[in-house]
């Protein structure tokens, strides 16, 4: 089984969720981090960075993803999913998703792109902090090993700490250095070196 991370990995939406939380921070009492320097970042850092506390956090979640959900029509898939995930499925391989957006968000999007019928396993709705919860649940759940594919440090510490084999994408949250640096030789350029490092770590 191969799982993925939504924003930043299939959906081409993590340049909107930086526009949509730097044009509030003003208003909302915390400093911008523009995403060329969140890139280099884990979620952790660019909140130590933007001056958000932990007691801040669940309300400004809540509030940027009911910003998100109005604007997640404009968000397009990113080049190559599509192909990626087609291959897997035609493979035999059974697909899921874990990501901290929301139900309605994901399930539009891929009723939009013709993938709703894509997925056997799927978590929504994860707290910013909880993937090492969420993927744990899914390893007791499905009762078998998966890859994870994410586009986050983020992601990757959370894989570790879960017992989870991750290959990283650079095509959203993270840049391939930052990604690199946490997850050496797992980390594709596009999604046919995805595919390839898939099946390496299936393999094993």
């Amino acid at each position: 089984m191969i799982i993925f991370d939504f924003d930043g990995t299939l959906a081409d939406s993590i340049g909107l969720g930086f526009e949509l939380v730097n044009s509030h921070a003003e208003r909302l009492g915390y400093k911008r981090v523009e995403r060329e320097r969140g890139m280099e970042l884990s979620a952790l850092e660019i909140m130590k960075e933007a001056h958000i506390s932990f007691f801040k956090l669940p309300r400004l979640v809540l509030y940027f993803k009911k910003l998100l959900n109005e604007s997640f029509d404009k968000v397009s898939i990113i080049d190559g999913a599509v192909q990626l995930l087609t291959k897997l499925k035609s493979e035999g391989h059974k697909l899921g998703i874990i990501t901290t957006n929301s139900a309605a968000c994901v399930s539009g999007f891929l009723k939009k792109n013709n993938l709703d019928d894509y997925f056997s396993y799927m978590k929504t709705d994860v707290a910013i902090f909880g993937k090492i919860k969420a993927l744990k649940q899914a390893k007791k759940q499905l009762k078998t090993d998966f890859v994870y594919v994410g586009d986050e440090i983020r992601d990757i510490e959370a894989c570790k700490r879960a017992g989870v084999p991750i290959v990283s994408v650079p095509f959203g949250f993270n840049s391939a250095m930052g990604l690199e640096k946490k997850n050496p030789g797992l980390v594709a350029k596009n999604y046919d070196e995805a595919y390839e490092l898939i099946c390496s770590q299936i393999k094993e």
